[in-house]
């Protein structure tokens, strides 16, 4: 009776209804129907696994654009790896809450230059609470949560198998890129290790137009090492370390064509450590999870041949972080309380000053989540967060501000596979990290009245799950952004910009049968930035998406083990009285269509070995993808790849 009576004060009046007209109800665990998405379990009615692993396995992704290329609710920039940023409904990913393995990014360096950089190679699955996030989601939900989830053991052993590993390489003929990784992973008596390295080099590739993008060229290296001990009883202890390096002669601004012929060393260094704690074997009481991470993103470009103090510098963001909770079962669902925190220290070495400069952020929350049954055909999630944030501005301005982030989801079965879900959240998003780069070139000072950022976001929809192999789903989304931080270039001061807001609506439908599928989607947003659309000048607000269509497929021939794919992409022309007024041309429409065949031979001495060729931009398009810096009288856009064929090959042992 305490954890009902607890859960009907914490929780909005819907839930505290539920709590009163259930007394006495029985402390034992409740095994929900699982709720698939794509083969996922639901817990959240707006959650859904943006990029499954099975998506992974298929499309054989190397860079972020190529991660998400079924998905037109998420748009990539084009160009090389250093450049690539993702958007959400056009919002930008310093607006959402990005987590790698449970690891909050707070990585906005530099506008021209991709913030996170990552290896899909090494990823599971990608999760996204698209728009309305639940509270033990993290700080900073402003637009909604991407959750990146790095590979275990289990994920790679081999069936039946107690070790093992795996060699792949591959070869792009656009770019003359050769790839290759090796990993080794093994368990026993409840330990795990898992260690994995990747090295990619190659040349700069040529767009649909036959030219070489300049300062595109691939050197990376990436490495993931996971130690992990699970006791009999189910305590599961983890500890892991990713890292990723990408280095080469960059453009001066690697998110642009041509503007200048200026190059700069680049280096992009991450390191993301993080220790886990929980139990796998949960009771009521005892359902626990605890979380610490350190996080460092590094970008140096050091003496190029700028000569003003615009192109050079040295940027580090390191942040410090983690979360304690716990979850409680009861009769009709779950409540998970928690308290999470983040510290983030950014600073800038600058070459043309005397002196360097540095910034630091601290959040510290409190966060309830219900997740609940109360009825057969009836799931609710409602929550609550507290946060505090401290601000140390580069000016010696300390900032306080504080805010509540209230949530509510739900989702109704008319049948069996029929359901209609919604869900509402405000969130308080605080100040947001500066944009540390800026400081190599000026001084900036913090407005007096600068307000923190905060969000309503709105989802709603009906959704078809695996009817006779069919399942779909039609969802209207809304995000308004009040008070998102802006620069008064002019007197060089952050100040709170104009309100952002993006609506539309996301469809996709989807047939699987025995040995093959089909999936079709689309998402229209309408991204604005006070009274007209966002312009890629509105750099870490938003940018204008439109409509993107995306189609997929493939089709298995089980007795050869020969699978045949392809997928599409189709981004009609966008025009705009904004894009005149700020001299940018119409945005291009552009029609990609990529294709893939791949051999897993069924002979027992082979059938740990795959073959594959992937032909991307088949009909060698002449496009630069949404997302991207847009075309005016000075500046080119960073075009995509012209036609590559990328051939590689995997073996299991």
């Amino acid at each position: 009776m305490v954890k009902s009576n607890l859960l009907c004060s914490a929780v909005s009046l819907p839930v505290l209804l539920l709590c009163q007209v259930q007394p006495g109800v029985a402390q034992q665990p409740l095994v929900l129907d699982q709720i698939t998405v794509e083969g996922a379990g639901r817990a959240d009615p707006n959650a859904e696994l943006a990029v499954t692993a099975e998506d992974i396995e298929r499309e054989n992704p190397q860079d972020l654009k190529q991660l998400f290329l079924d998905d037109p609710a998420i748009t990539v920039a084009g160009g090389s790896v250093a450049s690539q940023k993702f958007y959400l409904h056009g919002i930008d990913q310093n607006k959402l809450n990005v987590q790698i393995d449970g690891a909050q990014q707070k990585s906005n360096v530099w506008h021209h230059n991709g913030n996170i950089i990552i290896n899909p190679l090494v990823l599971k699955a990608v999760q996204v609470d698209s728009a309305v996030s639940p509270a033990d989601a993290g700080p900073g939900a402003l637009g909604g949560t991407v959750r990146f989830e790095t590979k275990d053991v289990v994920d790679l052993i081999l069936p039946g198998r107690t070790h093992g590993g795996f060699l792949s390489t591959g070869f792009d003929t656009n770019s003359r890129t050769v790839n290759v990784t090796g990993a080794g992973y093994g368990m026993h008596n409840g330990f795990e290790a898992l260690g994995l390295l990747t090295r990619e080099e190659g040349q700069d590739y040529r767009n649909g137009f036959g030219k070489e993008e300049a300062g595109t060229a691939a050197d990376l290296v990436s490495g993931l090492a996971k130690l992990a001990y699970e006791s009999p009883e189910g305590h599961r202890f983890q500890v892991s370390q990713e890292y990723i390096q990408d280095k080469g002669y960059r453009r001066l601004r690697p998110n642009l064509g041509f503007v200048n012929p200026l190059f700069n060393n680049n280096e992009a260094r991450r390191y993301t450590t993080t220790f886990r704690y929980l139990m796998t074997k949960p009771t009521d009481d005892y359902n626990p999870e605890v979380l610490f991470y350190y996080n460092q993103n590094d970008l140096d470009r050091p003496f190029g041949n700028y000569g003003r103090p615009a192109g050079d510098f040295e940027s580090s963001t390191k942040s410090m972080g983690g979360k304690v909770q716990n979850t409680f079962g009861f009769g009709f669902g779950s409540l998970t309380t928690g308290l999470d925190f983040v510290n983030t220290r950014a600073s800038v070495k600058r070459f043309y000053f005397p002196d360097d400069v540095r910034e630091e952020s601290t959040n510290l929350g409190a966060y309830l989540q219900a997740r609940l049954r109360p009825i057969g055909p009836l799931i609710i999630s409602t929550g609550l967060r507290l946060d505090h944030q401290w601000y140390k501005a580069v000016d010696g301005q300390e900032l306080q501000n504080s805010g509540l982030s209230p949530n509510l989801s739900a989702e109704y079965f008319l049948t069996k596979h029929v359901s209609l879900f919604g869900g509402y959240s405000y969130n308080f998003g605080g100040i947001e990290l500066a944009e540390t780069a800026l400081f190599h070139a000026r001084d900036y000072t913090y407005a007096g009245d600068l307000n923190p950022t905060k969000a309503h976001n709105v989802r709603a929809g009906v959704r078809l799950a695996a009817y006779h192999g069919f399942s779909a789903e039609a969802a209207y989304f809304h995000t308004l952004m009040l008070d998102p931080v802006a620069y008064d270039f002019t007197n060089a001061m952050r100040i709170n910009g104009e309100n952002l807001r993006s609506q539309g609506v996301d469809l996709s439908v989807r047939y699987d049968w025995a040995n093959a599928f089909i999936s079709a989607k689309y998402t229209h947003a309408d991204v604005r930035y006070g009274d007209r659309i966002a312009l890629p000048g509105d750099y870490n607000n938003g940018i204008t998406v439109g409509d993107i269509f995306t189609l997929s497929g493939a089709y298995t021939w089980q007795e050869y083990g020969l699978t045949l794919g392809a997928s599409a992409e189709f981004a009609p022309e966008i025009d705009d009285p904004a894009l005149r007024a700020e001299a940018f041309y119409p945005f291009e429409a552009y029609n990609v269509i990529n294709a893939f065949l791949e051999w897993a031979p069924t002979q027992k001495a082979l059938q740990n070995v795959t073959v594959r060729a992937d032909v991307r931009n088949i009909f060698d398009e002449e496009y630069y993808s949404r997302g991207s810096y847009g075309q005016t009288d000075m500046i080119t856009p960073a075009y995509s790849p012209g036609r590559s064929v990328y051939l590689s090959a995997n073996v299991k042992f």
